[in-house]
C-alpha cells in the first residue's frame, strides 16, 4: 500500500511538473515578439539636445532679423533690378542670376507708377500685391502667363528668378493666394484686405499709418531672409546629428521642433520689440513647425497602435495558456489555501497507516 500511495503522489507532481514546465516554455515564447519593430526612440532627449536646439533656434530668430542682413540682400534687389551701385562680387553674381529689369510682372501704369488689376496706378510699397505676383492667381496677371506672353516658354524660367529676386527685397514677395484678397475701397479704387490689417495695426501701435508697409513686409509676404533663418537651422541640426550620430527619427524630430520654435517666436519677439509691439511673422518658419507637429503627432500614434496592438497579441497568448492551466488542472483536487493540500497530504498517509496496520493484525504471522 506504501507503493500505491507513493505512486498516486509522485503521479501528482509529475503532472505539476510537466504543467510548470509548459507555463514556462509558453512565457518564454513572449520573449521572441520583435519588440524593436515597434521603431521606438532608442533614447530621449539629452541635455545636450536642448541646449543645441534652444541656440540654434535663436541663431535662426536673429539671422531673420538681422538689419544688416535685410540691407544686404535688398541690395541684391536692387541691382537684379539694374539699378546702379556699389555692389560686392556676390550681390554682383546673385544680381545676374535673377536679374528681371524689364519684365512684364513689374508693369507700369505711368513712368512713375506700377499698375494694379484694374489697370491703375497702384502704391508702390504694395505694387507686387495688386498686380503680377501671384502665382495662384488665375487672371490675366497670373506672373507665368505674363512672361511666357512676353518671352515665350523661356519666360516660365524667367518669372521663377523674378519671383525669387523679389524675395531678396525688403517689401518680400506676397503669400500665394493673396489676390484674392482684393476688394473696393471707399474711393472706388483695388485695394486688398492685407493693405487694410496692415494700416490697422499701425493705427493701434504708433497712431498712424506709417508703420503699415513694415508691418505688412513682416507679416504677409515671403522674405529670403526667413528663408535663410530655416535653412541655417536645418544645416546646424544636421551638422550636430552627424556628430553625435544621432539617427533616430523621433528624436530629430523632437529636436527639429524645439529649434524651429524657438527661432519662430524669438522672431515674432524680436519683432514686437523693433515694430511698436507688432510681432514678426515667419510665414514659411510657421509652415516647417506645423508640419514637424504633424510628423510628430503621426510617429506618436504609430507607436501608440504598434504597441496596442503587440499588447493583444500578448493578452491573446495569456488567454491560451490561461485555458491550458485551467483545462490540465481539472483532474487536481483545488483548495482555497495551502493547509488543505497539506491535510490532504496527512489524511492521505493516516489512511495508509490504518490500511497497514488492518492487515498486520489479520496477518498470524505478526
Amino acid at each position: 500500500m506504501g507503493n500505491t500511495y507513493d505512486n498516486f503522489f509522485y503521479e501528482s507532481a509529475d503532472m505539476l511538473e510537466d504543467l510548470s514546465r509548459q507555463c514556462k516554455d509558453e512565457m518564454e515564447s513572449w520573449g521572441a515578439i520583435d519588440c524593436e519593430a515597434l521603431e521606438r526612440p532608442k533614447s530621449s532627449l539629452d541635455a545636450w539636445d536642448y541646449c543645441f536646439s534652444i541656440a540654434i533656434g535663436i541663431a535662426g530668430a536673429n539671422i531673420s532679423t538681422s538689419e544688416k542682413l535685410e540691407q544686404y540682400l535688398n541690395e541684391i534687389h536692387y541691382a537684379a533690378s539694374g539699378a546702379t551701385g556699389e555692389y560686392s562680387k556676390l550681390q554682383q553674381f546673385l544680381a545676374k542670376l535673377l536679374h528681371h529689369q524689364g519684365d512684364s510682372i513689374d508693369k507700369l501704369a505711368s513712368e512713375k507708377h506700377f499698375i494694379n488689376r484694374a489697370h491703375e496706378a497702384a502704391d508702390i510699397g504694395y505694387h507686387r500685391l495688386l498686380w503680377g505676383h501671384d502665382i495662384f492667381n488665375l487672371r490675366e496677371d497670373n506672373p507665368f502667363k505674363l512672361m511666357i506672353d512676353q518671352k515665350g516658354i523661356k519666360g516660365i524660367l524667367q518669372a521663377v528668378r523674378h519671383l525669387i529676386a523679389d524675395t531678396t527685397s525688403k517689401q518680400g514677395l506676397p503669400l500665394p493666394g493673396s489676390s484674392y484678397l482684393d476688394f473696393t475701397n471707399e474711393n472706388e479704387k483695388i485695394s486688398n484686405y492685407l493693405i487694410e490689417i496692415s494700416k490697422k495695426l499701425s493705427m493701434e501701435s504708433v497712431g498712424n499709418k506709417r508703420n503699415a508697409q513694415a508691418i505688412y513686409s513682416h507679416m504677409f509676404t515671403v522674405r529670403a531672409q526667413d528663408i535663410m533663418s530655416g535653412g541655417a537651422i536645418a544645416g546646424f541640426a544636421a551638422m550636430y546629428f552627424k556628430i553625435r550620430d544621432i539617427d533616430d527619427t523621433m528624436r530629430q524630430l523632437q529636436f527639429h521642433l524645439i529649434a524651429y520654435s524657438i527661432s519662430f517666436f524669438g522672431e515674432a519677439l524680436l519683432g514686437a520689440l523693433k515694430n511698436d509691439g507688432i510681432p514678426y511673422i515667419n510665414i514659411p518658419l510657421a509652415t516647417v513647425v506645423f508640419k514637424k507637429l504633424a510628423q510628430l503627432y503621426y510617429y506618436s500614434i504609430k507607436e501608440t497602435r504598434q504597441l496596442h496592438n503587440k499588447t493583444y497579441e500578448l493578452v491573446a497568448r495569456g488567454d491560451i495558456l490561461a485555458n491550458y492551466v485551467e483545462k490540465t488542472g481539472e483532474d487536481l483536487t483545488h483548495y482555497d489555501n495551502a493547509g488543505g493540500y497539506i491535510a490532504e497530504l496527512s489524511q492521505g498517509q493516516n489512511n495508509v497507516d490504518s490500511l497497514i496496520q488492518a492487515f498486520e493484525e489479520d496477518d498470524p504471522n505478526v
